[in-house]
């Protein structure tokens, strides 16, 4: 009996006659047929199996081709990506360093003094200047006119890309003393920039030098900041900001700052200062000098108003050292002074405090002046402010007779364009 295909639809009905003639055929014949039968089995069989590899084979071509596609189409996207990255870089940098953001400030006062009568006192036109260089740094002025002439109070580059949270500052800037001798005038919550700051640094901490801060990583913002500088403050006629000298005439810098919520409503900033002369000529005397300071300020923030109510404390604590060469050996001098104020935050347009100044005599600290002042703040908008600020300084230092009696104040202080001196109004 010869082979017969038994795999399609013909085949199937040759099976089926085959089962009826087994059936009905006598002996010898049912053999040949269950012998037909396991063969046509068998090929079936086969069948399957090649069909079920083919099969097999194709699920893993197709499963290739799927991982391979999908990884060209992550090697695309990361592509995109990286061009985007650049893109963004690149627009970071271009637009502003052909068009730097630019602003004004204006600051004046209308004052009446007990001891010498009343001024209005134009206190400055501050203009600001910022811009990304480049990918890596940028740079930013704040230059200042008032009736003393013009001045340039800060110009400094700043690294924006170094690796290990290092950050590198290099020209005139406020060098990072305290938390209120780094800040313009026109930033302060009250009107007149404290006497316990003013004699110590005089005035802002203005340097011309260079300097290194790092965020350490650590689970709240913890940052260290080192500087060397030709001096540090703007009014400090000790040591002359255009005369070389050996290094160890120069002045010295170490802060560590911190930061931590105690609640969604309350937090703590904390920070510690050091500025450190090693020597001072003075009249042919050498002296060296160490400033040391202790800032602390305390918010409360309800979740609910929108950082428009609140509350702040701050307290600063400064302690001047100096020793002062004699005919035999060392005449040290120890001053203390600071400050503390209270600042609440009625809503959006309305802030009152007041602040509490204690301010000894650099050359002579048992004489010193004390001063207590109530402010009230009217903020008219965000570019728009008024402050009505009271004075009553009890002044035995006898340094200037304007720092004595009864004083009133009020200050207008106006900004166009973008300028801003960082986030201080938290």
């Amino acid at each position: 009996m010869g082979y017969l295909n038994c795999t399609g639809p013909g085949g199937r009905v040759r099976i089926a006659l085959l089962l009826v003639a087994l059936v009905t055929s006598p002996a010898w014949a049912q053999q040949d047929v269950i012998e037909y039968m396991k063969k046509a089995l068998s090929d079936v069989n086969a069948k399957l199996d090649s069909a079920l590899k083919r099969i097999d084979q194709l699920e893993k071509e197709k499963a290739a081709a799927s991982a391979k596609a999908s990884e060209t189409q992550q090697t695309e996207t990361s592509a995109r990506l990286d061009n985007v990255e650049k893109s963004v870089q690149a627009l970071q940098s271009a637009p502003t360093a052909l068009n730097p953001s630019i602003g004004l400030v204006i600051d004046a006062t209308a004052e009446h003094r007990a001891k010498t009568g009343g001024q209005f006192n134009f206190r400055a036109a501050e203009m600001g200047i910022a811009a990304s260089v480049d990918p890596f740094a940028r740079a930013y002025s704040f230059i200042t006119g008032s009736r003393d002439g013009i001045d340039v109070e800060e110009a400094a580059a700043v690294t924006s890309s170094l690796p290990w949270n290092l950050t590198v500052k290099g020209g005139r800037f406020f060098a990072d003393f305290g938390r209120y001798p780094k800040v313009h005038d026109h930033e302060l919550p009250f009107v007149n920039r404290p006497l316990s700051i003013e004699r110590p640094i005089g005035g802002e901490s203005q340097a011309d030098g260079v300097e290194t801060s790092y965020l350490f990583p650590t689970p709240f913002f913890l940052r260290g900041t080192v500087g060397a500088y030709n001096k540090v403050g703007a009014e400090n006629d000790r040591v002359d900001n255009e005369k070389s000298r050996s290094w160890g005439r120069f002045s010295f810098l170490g802060r560590l700052a911190t930061y931590f919520d105690v609640t969604d409503s309350h937090n703590l900033e904390l920070g510690s200062s050091l500025v450190y002369t090693p020597e001072v000529r003075i009249n042919g005397r050498k002296e060296f000098r160490a400033l040391s300071g202790v800032d602390l300020t305390y918010r409360y923030q309800p979740l609910e108003s929108f950082v428009y109510q609140g509350f702040t404390l701050g307290n600063e604590l400064l302690v001047n050292s100096e020793c002062v060469e004699r005919d035999v050996g060392c005449a040290r001098r120890l001053s203390v002074g600071g400050y503390s104020y209270g600042e609440l935050k009625l809503n959006k347009t309305w802030s009152t405090g007041f602040l509490f100044d204690y301010a000894p005599k650099i050359s002579s600290p048992g004489k010193k002046t004390i001063g207590y002042s109530p402010f009230l703040t009217w903020n008219i908008s965000e570019f728009n402010r008024l402050r009505f600020q009271f004075t009553h300084a009890d002044d035995h230092a006898r340094e200037n007779k304007d720092e004595n009696g009864n004083q009133f104040f009020l200050q207008w202080t106006t900004v166009i364009g973008a300028h801003t001196h960082g986030f201080l109004g938290r």
